[in-house]
């Protein structure tokens, strides 16, 4: 019991990423690498802010804020210009390449490249029957189960989530309709924005940072999204999951050094036997 709760909480902070990438892979087809740069980025204005005395609540907020706000800008000097000249899935994946570069060696040059933690001494451990958990993986869930219930909520039950919907099933119909698909663009990326920074900001505080994990962390998400299903918002969430408790057994019965090696095999049998994931439906040619 204790590796499987050990493998969900790590697979929820997963699935939380997941999602975050897909809001934006799923709408407008942009692989947004440089959500790894907001990951890696996001944790170390948190503890600029602490060194600063600021109060804890806001030294949490403002990192979201702040990531949410820079893939916005990513998305209208980046993303958009390139969308409007036609450019290619490449073309965009290169360009946001070049911005997480970008944004890990600014965070390397300014905050330095040793690994760092925002928590002080020895964190508190709870002991529900026979599992502990420490305060900090007790956080890492609460978030990550909080924030997938809210988004699954805004997609299902508000005027918003119905466009954002419509806006990754049929763009150009969405258009002629007269909605405007280029603020409904700009919330994909933000919203991608504040989740990657709340996923960030839970797995630093439980395990430490340095500005070199963010894209370790985004090809965990992209797995996930594969397994679960690229086709559908909350398909990711089920393949983190499955990915977390996966690699909690590879710790468990082997090593950690055969983590990366298990969950690649597994991306491996899914590209070959199940490439529309579990949850994943074959579409048309013409559709996809």
């Amino acid at each position: 019991m204790q590796i499987l709760a050990n493998g969900f909480v790590q697979g929820l902070v997963i699935a939380l990423l997941a999602i975050g990438f897909n809001t934006v892979f799923l709408p407008t087809k942009v692989f947004f690498v440089a959500q790894a740069g907001l990951y890696a980025l996001s944790p170390f204005l948190a503890l600029q802010l602490l060194r600063w005395d600021v109060p804890w609540w806001l030294a949490f907020t403002l990192p979201v804020v702040i990531s949410a706000g820079l893939a916005g800008l990513m998305e209208t000097l980046n993303h958009r210009p390139l969308q409007r000249r036609e450019a290619s899935t490449g073309v965009h994946l290169i360009a946001s390449l070049g911005l997480y570069i970008a944004i890990v060696q600014i965070v390397a040059m300014i905050w330095g490249n040793e690994t760092q933690v925002l928590r002080r001494g020895i964190d508190q451990v709870f002991r529900p029957g026979d599992i502990i958990l420490t305060r900090s993986q007790v956080i890492a869930a609460a978030v990550s189960a909080i924030l997938m219930i809210a988004y699954i909520f805004w997609l299902r039950r508000t005027n918003l989530g119905l466009q954002f919907r419509a806006l990754a099933d049929n763009p150009i119909q969405l258009a002629l309709f007269g909605y405007n698909t280029d603020r409904l663009r700009m919330c994909a990326f933000m919203v991608a924005g504040g989740i990657t920074a709340c996923a960030s900001l839970v797995t630093a505080y439980d395990i430490g940072f340095d500005p070199h994990g963010g894209l370790h962390a985004v090809l965990l998400a992209i797995v996930a999204v594969i397994i679960g299903g690229r086709g559908t918002f909350v398909a990711p969430m089920l393949g983190g999951i499955l990915l977390g408790l996966l690699r909690a057994q590879v710790v468990w019965h082997w090593s950690a050094r055969w983590q990366e090696a298990a969950t690649f095999a597994l991306l491996a049998f899914f590209l070959l036997f199940r490439p529309h994931g579990i949850l994943g439906r074959k579409m048309r040619l013409e559709a996809e």
